[in-house]
C-alpha cells in the first residue's frame, strides 16, 4: 500500500511540475531590425501557453483587437506582426525589448531595434508651397523657407548668392524664413540660372554628419532692369572733341580733366544681354531746346560696348540711353512721346527728358571746340527764359561795319515769341575794360539802333545788369511786336567803338 501511494504522489507531484512549466522550452532571442512604419514579424514555436510583452510604446502587436502591449497564446508555433510607430523617435537607436512568459519562466524573446530618426529637411516658397531648388532675387532678396527635423546652418553656396543675415540657421521642426539675393559682379547677374545649372547651396547639421545639398536658380536680372557702369562714376558732364577724338571730363576734386581717345567703354547688364540703344541730339535753336531721336552721328557698338562721334565743325549736343527690352517694348510705337515731357519752370514749355527715364542715360556729353577761347575773344548771347546759347557767327559786312567804326562784328538771331511771351536776349560782348565798374560809372557804354534810331534804357528797350555768372552783361528786350529789321548793338570804352552785334529778326 505505501508503494502505491508514493507511485500515486510521483505522479501528481510530476503532473503539477509540468502545469506550472517545468518542462517549457523557450524561443531562442531574435534580433529585429527596423524604421518607422515597417511591420516586421517574429515567429516562434512553444511548446505551452504563452504572454508576450513589449516595454515601448512604439513596438506593438497587431491583434483582431487593435494595436496592443501585451499578447497571449497557446502551445504551437506563431507568427506575430509588430506595428512601429514613430513615438518617442530620437536621433540614435531605440531598443524595444520582448518579453515572453510560460509557466514560471520568464525571457526576452526578441530584441527590436529602431533606427535613428530620419534626417529631413524641406524647402517652401513664399506661399507655402513645397520648392526642389533655393531662388535668388536680383535687387530685391528672393524669399523661401526652411524646415528640418534637426538644427541646421547653410554651410556652402555659391560666391554670388547673399542670405540676408549672411546664412540660413535654424533649430529643429522650426519653420525658418530665409531671403537670398545675387551679388552682382557684372556678370553672373546677365543670365537665368536654372537647376542643371550646377550651382548648389547646403545645409548641414551641427555636427556635419548630416548635409543635404540644393540646387540654386536665378531667374535674371529681368527684362524691366539695366544696369551699366561708364568710364567714371557720373554719365553727364562730357565732352568730346569736334575730331570726335579725345573724350574728357572735368574732374571736380582738383580742376582737372579725365580723357580717353577715340572712344568711352561701358559695361552695360541686361536680361540675356537683351537692350536697346537709343541716341539723341538735343538741338537749340535759338535758345530754345528740342531732341532728335534718330541721332546718326553717335555710333554705339553693343558687341564691344563701345560709343564713338563722327567729327564735326560746329558744337553740338548729344546722349546716349540704354533702355532693357521690357522697356523698350513698352514705349517703342512713340518713343518721343513716352521718354519725353515739357517743362514749364521758365515760364514756357520746354522738352526734357521725363525723370524716370533719366537713370537710363549713359552718357550725356557736347561736343565743341577744344581751343580755349580768350576771356576777350568772342561774344556771348543767350536766351532770357531757357539760358541756352544763342551762337554768334562773325558778320563781314565791311560797310556795316565802317558805319559803326568797330573792331570786330557778330551776329545771331533773336528769338521768337512763345506762348505768350516774348523773350530777351543777353549779351556778354567779352571785352576788356568792359565790365561793373566801367559801366556804371560811365567809362564804358552800349548803344542799340533799330530802323536808323537808338533806342533808349528809359523806356525799357534794353537794360544793363550782372548775369547769372555776374558778369556785367546788356538785355536786348523784345518789343510787342516782333522785330522786322536788324538791331545794331554797340559797345564801347570810352569813345572807342569796339564791338558790334547784329540782331536779325526772328527766323521764321
Amino acid at each position: 500500500m505505501l508503494l502505491i501511494a508514493m507511485s500515486v504522489v510521483t505522479s501528481l507531484s510530476c503532473d503539477k511540475e509540468k502545469s506550472e512549466g517545468g518542462g517549457v522550452t523557450m524561443p531562442q532571442t531574435q534580433s529585429i531590425k527596423c524604421s518607422v512604419g515597417e511591420r516586421p514579424t517574429l515567429s516562434f514555436t512553444v511548446n505551452g501557453s504563452w504572454q508576450l510583452s513589449s516595454d515601448a510604446t512604439w513596438c506593438k502587436f497587431i491583434s483582431q483587437s487593435g494595436d496592443v502591449l501585451d499578447i497571449s497564446g497557446n502551445a504551437g508555433s506563431h507568427t506575430i506582426t509588430l506595428r512601429i510607430t514613430d513615438d518617442n523617435l530620437a536621433d540614435s537607436a531605440t531598443i524595444a525589448n520582448l518579453t515572453m512568459k510560460m509557466g514560471s519562466q520568464t525571457a526576452v524573446i526578441a530584441v527590436v531595434e529602431r533606427s535613428a530618426r530620419e534626417a529631413e529637411i524641406s524647402l517652401y516658397d513664399e506661399n507655402g508651397k513645397p520648392i526642389q531648388a533655393i531662388p535668388v532675387g536680383f535687387d530685391d532678396y528672393a524669399t523661401f523657407y526652411v524646415e528640418a527635423n534637426f538644427r541646421f546652418a547653410a554651410t556652402e553656396f555659391p560666391y554670388w548668392v547673399e542670405f540676408m543675415g549672411g546664412s540660413v540657421t535654424g533649430a529643429a521642426n522650426e519653420r525658418v524664413t530665409a531671403k537670398a539675393r545675387i551679388i552682382p559682379d557684372g556678370n553672373i547677374e546677365r543670365y537665368p540660372i536654372d537647376i542643371e545649372g550646377g550651382f548648389t547651396a547646403t545645409f548641414a547639421d551641427e555636427t556635419g554628419e548630416k548635409s543635404f545639398t540644393f540646387p540654386v536658380v536665378y531667374e535674371g536680372i529681368g527684362d524691366d532692369k539695366l544696369m551699366f557702369t561708364g568710364p567714371t562714376e557720373k554719365p553727364f558732364g562730357w565732352e568730346v572733341s569736334l575730331d570726335g577724338k579725345i573724350f574728357r571730363q572735368e574732374n571736380d576734386a582738383n580742376d582737372t580733366h579725365v580723357e580717353f581717345p577715340d572712344k568711352l567703354t561701358f559695361n552695360i547688364v541686361a536680361h540675356n544681354d537683351d537692350y536697346e540703344i537709343i541716341c539723341m541730339e538735343q538741338i537749340v535753336e535759338c535758345g530754345l531746346p528740342s531732341y532728335d531721336i534718330n541721332a546718326m552721328w553717335m555710333n554705339f557698338d553693343k558687341e564691344t560696348m563701345t560709343l564713338t562721334v563722327n567729327p564735326t565743325t560746329k558744337s553740338r549736343y548729344g546722349s546716349v540711353m540704354a533702355l532693357p527690352r521690357g522697356i523698350y517694348n513698352q514705349i517703342c510705337d512713340d518713343i518721343k512721346a513716352n521718354i519725353f515731357e515739357f517743362d514749364y519752370t521758365t515760364g514756357i514749355s520746354l522738352e526734357t527728358v521725363k525723370y524716370e527715364y533719366l537713370k537710363y542715360v549713359i552718357v550725356e556729353f557736347t561736343q565743341r571746340d577744344f581751343t580755349e577761347r580768350g576771356a576777350y575773344e568772342g561774344m556771348y548771347v543767350y536766351h532770357s527764359l531757357t539760358t541756352y546759347e544763342i551762337p554768334c557767327e562773325s558778320y563781314h559786312d565791311t560797310a556795316v561795319i565802317a558805319e559803326y567804326g568797330v573792331e570786330e562784328a557778330f551776329t545771331c538771331p533773336f528769338p521768337k515769341p512763345v506762348e505768350g511771351k516774348h523773350p530777351n536776349i543777353i549779351i556778354d560782348p567779352r571785352i576788356e575794360g568792359w565790365n561793373t565798374d566801367s559801366v556804371t560809372e560811365g567809362a564804358a557804354s552800349v548803344e542799340f539802333y533799330y530802323k536808323g534810331e537808338r533806342l533808349l534804357q528809359s523806356r525799357g528797350e534794353f537794360e544793363l545788369g550782372e548775369n547769372k555768372d555776374e558778369v556785367m552783361a546788356a538785355q536786348l528786350v523784345g518789343p510787342a511786336e516782333e522785330f522786322s529789321e536788324e538791331v545794331y548793338v554797340v559797345f564801347k570804352v570810352g569813345d572807342s567803338a569796339k564791338k558790334l552785334l547784329v540782331v536779325t529778326p526772328p527766323a521764321i
